[in-house]
């Protein structure tokens, strides 16, 4: 939200960065399926578990809940970062 535009903001972020989290969530997606294929039991559940995690993580939150919200926050959205930066960064004796 360079600009102050709340709308512009929601809409261009996951237009930009949806690519990259697809193809990182399939890749991730992939290894973890692939531990759903093990004949250990307790590997199979947690591939299969981490996998599931990885497709709701991708979709659900990032590409549905994250823009959701931010579009209801409208203005509101960018409150913290200017808070934590001035509350995080270190202050100076006019050095």
């Amino acid at each position: 939200m360079r600009n102050g535009d709340n709308t512009r903001a929601v809409a261009n972020g996951p237009a930009a960065t949806a690519r990259v989290m697809t193809a990182a969530a399939t890749i991730m997606f992939c290894v973890f399926a692939a531990f759903g294929t093990s004949d250990e039991r307790a590997l199979r559940v947690m591939g299969v578990g981490l996998a599931a995690a990885v497709l709701v993580d991708a979709t659900v939150v990032r590409l549905i809940l994250v823009p959701a919200v931010m579009e209801v926050l409208g203005e509101r959205n960018g409150w913290f970062p200017s808070l934590s930066f001035r509350r995080l960064t270190l202050r100076r004796n006019g050095t």
